[in-house]
């Protein structure tokens, strides 16, 4: 006996068992027939492609024939007039009775213009940005971003409930010359690698170091960070670390610059305006 109420891992953002889909099926299916044997003539039959656009048709004629489909084994095949291309902005999704369980943003463009709200005024805004906890991986597992995330994505805080994490986009994914990767594509570990990690930790502080109202500050050249020490003592360099300001509400729209020149003085080792892209 398999006990079915458990949520596939499929179906989950977190890791955990499952139960597999197959084992489910021949649960339900020893448990409603007088005897199980009796599927195996319907699983031997052979499998046939029945389109969307037919199955649509019956139901609108109310043909009575639909009943004869049950006895022969039918894949669905779903038509492209019912297929809605990617990145087309056809979907318009209303919520309002319904809860989803997982959402994924990602940046249309550069920047952290994404996290500001689409409002006048909201004063529930808030972004607690947390930047000592480059190990966290990325949960989206069934998320369309687009690109492979191995190695690309930093755990940068909340927003409004929200995770917030900043990616490295392949130049030509935001020239909009690449061939986009189905949902959930990753060929390994999305955690940046240490160099990288130390890299766009220092840009943040220089891009905060320029916003007067904010307690930020960079000491001599960001370039004198090492990338590379086991321990790196972030005090000789930005205060970043240790200056902890629990929600940046006003000053975060000075964050969402264009690609101009407030850009053209971050360090080197990076280039954002090829780079950097921002999602939640």
């Amino acid at each position: 006996m398999v006990d079915i109420a458990p949520v596939p891992e499929a179906y989950l953002s977190e890791l955990g068992d499952r139960v597999h889909q197959s084992q489910v099926l021949q649960n339900i299916i020893s448990t409603t027939l007088h005897d199980p044997a009796n599927s195996d003539p319907f699983d031997e039959k052979s499998v046939y492609g029945l389109k969307l656009s037919k199955l649509e048709r019956l139901y609108n004629n109310g043909d009575p024939r639909v009943v004869e489909l049950l006895s022969n084994r039918h894949k669905i095949v779903i038509d492209k007039h019912f297929k809605l291309d990617f990145g087309k902005r056809e979907i318009l999704l209303d919520t309002s009775q319904t809860m989803i369980d997982y959402q994924l943003v990602v940046a249309n463009s550069i920047g952290f213009g994404i996290l500001l709200p689409n409002t006048a005024s909201d004063h529930r805004f808030g972004f607690n940005m947390e930047l000592k906890s480059p190990h966290k991986p990325f949960k989206g597992k069934h998320g369309m971003v687009g690109f492979d995330t191995k190695g690309r994505m930093l755990y940068l805080g909340r927003a409004n409930n929200e995770d917030v994490y900043l990616t490295m986009a392949p130049n030509a994914f935001l020239a909009g010359h690449y061939e986009l990767c189905s949902a959930g594509y990753s060929t390994g570990s999305s955690v940046m690698s240490r160099c990288h990690y130390r890299q766009m930790v220092m840009m943040l502080a220089h891009f905060l170091s320029r916003i007067p109202q904010l307690a930020y500050t960079v000491m001599g050249s960001v370039y004198e960070q090492d990338l590379e020490h086991e321990d790196p003592i972030w005090s000789f360099v930005t205060n970043i670390m240790y200056v902890h300001i629990f929600s940046i509400e006003n000053d975060i729209q000075n964050l969402s610059y264009p690609c101009q020149s407030p850009f053209y003085t971050l360090p080197q080792f990076i280039d954002p305006c090829h780079e950097i892209n921002m999602m939640i």
